[in-house]
This record gives structure tokens, sequence and C-alpha cells, in this order.
């Protein structure tokens, strides 16, 4: 008789982000039969942490490590891999999953055999590590090609994603799988019905655009409120109004921004939302106008919540998910003048918009079900590790 599979699934917290809502979806469908799930964070809280399964326990590096008064450098990063061994050790773990590459590069240092290791890539690591500020980038790239040649499988999580992950580490082709996301349609449907808080309902005479992601200079926030902007003052557009959901660093300088340009009654920072989709079925349209990608989450729903959707034409992600075109309209990143032209369309004509929302859910439907998603992950998990004799 076989065991069910240990698996410590690893990333650094639970926060609003795509990558932890697709973790906690895989911890919620995964089969108890056959596997028994357990979390590792780098740091405690997160708006997500509620949403985790009552039967998977919870590891906290940040409550499990006495700071000390005075620390060197790397102290933290060896710490952990440390302490992700302890807990590998105690839990006798039969295969590790981390998601994201900072967490990859404390799995890497912790992981020996006969323990697996499958590693995910959200994002073109070109864009994603060297634009985001990390010390030491040199020596952590370093760490991060060897890191990923030694898993025992890589996942990205789009083809666009795929593909730049091999040029950027020199990976093999037959080492890198692409995995979409999944995104279950029922839970969707019920939670974009939920009501809305007093006062954020739609006002019926506003042209209402919805954009969420955390306020991070990746999702190109600054150049959709230049759009906004040029629709406001220059083109006398004044029935637009973007609401965005999502918290992060820029949070004061978007604030700053929408201030000096007299856009206060044009664009709402609404911070964190746990449900953004009743914002995203209320819009007239979703906005993603991010500079770079891997397989935005916040777009599939707002296709599946029946929202016409803008995007911007990333490395990876949109063109996949919108099959170039076919099911939403594509502009080219960090351009405030071509998504307003797009956004101004799209109050102009409406219904041509809206022609493709039924398409684009069904498109959605087939290409990112859970049953697509989950079950090659799990025989993958299954795959990597011998039979276990219960």
């Amino acid at each position: 008789m076989t065991r069910p599979l240990r698996i410590l699934f690893a990333i650094g917290d639970m926060t609003g982000g795509g990558s932890q809502r697709q973790l906690v979806g895989i911890l919620q469908r995964l089969d108890r039969g056959r596997f028994v799930p357990h979390l590792y964070l780098v740091t405690p809280g997160g708006e997500l942490l509620p949403e985790l399964p009552r039967d998977v326990p919870v590891y906290v590096f940040g409550e499990r490590w006495e700071q000390p008064a005075w620390r060197f450098p790397g102290q933290a990063h060896w710490a952990r891999i440390r302490d992700f061994s302890a807990v590998l050790r105690h839990e006798q773990i039969d295969l590790v999953y981390d998601r994201t590459y900072h967490m990859t590069l404390t799995t890497a240092g912790a992981v020996r055999h006969p323990v697996s290791r499958v590693s995910v890539i959200v994002t073109d690591p070109r864009l994603d590590f060297e634009t985001n500020v990390e010390r030491y980038r040199w020596f952590k790239r370093r760490l991060l090609r060897r890191a990923y040649h030694t898993a025992d499988r890589v996942l990205a999580v789009s083809e666009g994603v795929r593909t730049a992950a091999i040029d950027y580490y020199s990976l093999p082709p037959a080492k890198i799988e692409t995995h979409y996301n999944a995104f279950d349609v029922g839970p969707i449907d019920r939670r974009m019905h939920e009501p809305l808080p007093p006062g954020e309902q739609r006002t019926p005479l506003r042209f209402e655009i919805t954009s969420a992601g955390r306020l991070h200079p990746q999702k190109g926030f600054a150049y959709l409120i230049e759009a906004i902007r040029i629709l406001v003052h220059e083109r006398k557009r004044q029935q637009v109004h973007l609401r965005i959901l999502g918290a992060g660093p820029l949070e004061a300088e978007l604030r700053a921004t929408v201030a000096r340009q007299g856009l206060e009654q044009h664009v709402t920072l609404a911070g964190f939302r746990a449900n953004p989709l009743p914002y995203f079925r209320q819009a007239d349209l979703f906005c993603l106008s991010s500079l770079y990608e891997g397989m935005p989450n916040a777009l599939v729903e707002a296709m599946l919540c029946r929202t016409p959707v803008l995007a911007t034409d990333c490395k990876s992600g949109p063109r996949e998910i919108l099959d170039a075109g076919r099911f939403g309209r594509l502009v080219p990143p960090a351009d405030a003048r071509l998504l307003a032209d797009a956004i101004e369309d799209a109050l102009l004509n409406p219904e041509t918009w809206r022609s493709r929302i039924e398409p684009a859910r069904d498109h959605i439907e087939r290409t990112f079900s859970p049953a697509a998603a989950m079950e090659p992950l799990q025989n993958l998990f299954e795959s990597l590790v011998p039979k276990r004799e219960a």
C-alpha cells in the first residue's frame, strides 16, 4: 500500500497577490487521498491566511527565528535555509513546491536528495529579477541559475514565461513545463455577485474602469493614471472614472500624482479588497496596464465576470490569455496615449467591446479550469517521487 505524498509548499507570504491566490487554490483542491500538504511562509500574517484549508499546518520563519541584535549580510538567508531544512526533516517531507524566485533561493539551499523539488517561475525573469531592488544581484542570479538547474522540474505559468526562462537561465527545454493557473468558475460566479459596500456601487452616468494589482512599478498604474488625465483634461471625457484595487509601496506616490493632476473625482485608489470580483462585474471596462506579467489572474477573473478587457501586450501572459486580441484589446506597454485611445474606443463603442465577453468566458472555462490544471500537476508530483510504502 502506498502512503500519501507529503508536500511542503513554500512562498514568502499570504498577501493578496496572484501567486498567493493560486497557491491557496492548489491547497484547497489537492487530493487528500494522494497528498498531505504543509505550508512554509517567510513572514506572518497576510490577507489570504483565513482562506487556507484548516488541515494545512503552517510554519512561519518570522515566528520561529529570533533575530539577533546585530546581523551580518546573508544571515537571515542562511537562517531560513536551516529552518526550512529542519521542517523537511521533522515532517518527513517527500517533495517541495516553491513559488517565486525569492523562495526558490531558500529551498534550493535546503533541499537534498531524496527530497524532490518543483520550482515555479511566475514572470519573465529578466524583467522581474532585474527591475526589482536586489542587493548582490549578480550573485543571486548565479544562485538562481543553479537553483533552477538543480530542481527536479521547473514550472512556468505561461509559454512566454517558459521561453524567457529558458533563455535567461540557459535551462534545457525538457527541464521546464508550462502549467497554467487554475480558475474555478463556480466560486467565482458566487463571489462576483456579493454586494458591494455602500457608496461603492457603479454610478449610472459614469464610465467605470477597474484595475487591480499590487501598487508596484510592474503594474504600470502611473501610465494608466496618465491615460485618465488625457481623457479628462485633454479630451473632456468627464464621465470617466478609474478604480484601482490594491495596496503596495507606490500608494503615496500614486495618490500624490492623482492630487497634482486634479483627478480626485476621476481616480479612486480603493486599497486591497479580499473579493475584487463584484468590482470587476460592475465595471464597463477592466484594464491591465502592466509593464510585464506572467499569467495575470485579475485579467482572467475579469473575463469570467463578463467584463470587456483591455491589456498591455506584455512579453508573456495577456497575449496568450486574449488569444492575440481575439477576446480583448491589446496595446503596447508604457504608452499612456494608446491606453487612452483604447479606453475612449470602449466608451464610444460599448456594443463592439461587449460582443467579445461570452466567447472570452467560454475560452477561459475551457483553457483554465481546475480539472485542466490540477490533474497534470498532481501526476507530476507523483512522478517525481519513488513509490512510498505505508
